[in-house]
């Protein structure tokens, strides 16, 4: 499988990357390894369903554990992901690693299976210079002929690359798109003001939530787990903001707030965090949703299994208490 080479140019990928920007669940079984098949089943799921609608997978980024997976899982994930695709919708591979010379070798083995991008978070652990943050993003660039996404998340990173960075990175030719995690309208809206949108589009990075907003301010489309569980709901928002229909957009929001609301009350029942960072980072910023999300599929029937420790699973109860906001989302929930 390897030495595939995408059919994309990044500027291809930069008019590709739009509407529903689907997270790939990592399936695991019973003893927490790898279940390749129940991945390449949703890989599948998830192409007959989208395939000619404005989307494109995004496998082993935060959502998809890749920290909780080693180095030949994670290659193995993408090599999956990659050929279930089939090039009937773009795939994008997160490989952000700590340093520059990792996060490069992982950009590369991506490419060499034939993903049309990589998504890359800014380097984590240590905080680097404004520099060091340029040096990193040109030298990875540089090593790959494919696309890169901007993974702009400083809950994780505690590194924000901020509208003046964003906009230097954007004249590197291959870099062409950022997932902006903020859950500032301002503060998106300053990020896209800064950057030509002849080189570098803009997707809504915390999802159904703030995609609504976001989408005047010129978020081509979002990130979203629903698609697993609930397509015709993320296609449905999706197509709503797209014309500017006010009702429509309400009555999709409306339809995805007690899952939203589900997700919240899940975190907060797990917390406090133990964080030095409070408030800054709160209980509800934990990655509950995808315990909730893996919980959903198995509920429409998509063997997921659990996520890997030390993150949070669903009880039994909890499980039932989902399974009525399912249905209410218009879900196929298997009796």
């Amino acid at each position: 499988m390897k030495n595939r080479k995408s059919s994309m140019t990044p500027r291809q990928l930069k008019n590709a990357i739009k509407g529903v920007v689907h997270l790939v669940m990592t399936p695991f079984d019973e003893q927490e390894n790898l279940n390749e098949e129940a991945l390449r089943g949703t890989v599948r799921d998830a192409v007959a369903t989208l395939k000619g609608e404005d989307a494109v997978l995004l496998t082993v980024g935060s959502t998809g554990e890749f920290y909780a997976m080693n180095d030949e899982e994670n290659k193995r994930v993408a090599e999956i992901v990659v050929d279930a695709a089939n090039g009937e919708i773009p795939v994008l591979v997160g490989t952000a690693r700590g340093g520059t010379r990792y996060t490069i070798e992982m950009s590369q083995y991506a490419q060499s299976v034939g993903a049309d991008g990589v998504m890359i978070v800014p380097p984590y652990y240590h905080l680097v210079s404004q520099e060091g943050l340029y040096r990193h993003y040109k030298a990875v660039a540089e090593s790959i002929d494919i696309g890169i996404m901007v993974y702009n998340n400083a809950i994780t990173s505690k590194i924000y690359v901020d509208p003046t960075m964003l906009q230097r990175l954007s004249k590197i030719d291959n870099i062409i798109a950022c997932k902006e995690n903020v859950w500032n309208i301002m503060g998106f809206h300053a990020a896209v003001r800064a950057v030509d949108p002849e080189d570098m589009i803009f997707i809504c990075g915390v999802g159904h939530m703030m995609y609504k907003f976001e989408a005047n301010f010129g978020a081509v489309g979002y990130v979203t787990e629903l698609a697993n569980f609930v397509p015709h709901v993320a296609l449905g928002l999706y197509k709503a903001c797209r014309k500017n229909d006010y009702d429509e957009i309400e009555k999709w929001s409306k339809i995805i707030a007690p899952y939203a609301a589900f997700v919240g009350k899940m975190a907060a029942k797990r917390g406090p965090l133990p964080t030095v960072i409070s408030p800054a980072i709160t209980v509800t910023d934990q990655a509950m949703y995808q315990g909730v999300c893996k919980a959903a599929m198995e509920l429409v029937g998509k063997p997921m299994g659990k996520v890997r420790e030390p993150m949070e699973n669903l009880t039994v109860d909890e499980k039932k208490e989902l399974r009525e906001i399912l249905r209410g989302m218009g879900a196929a929930v298997v009796d």
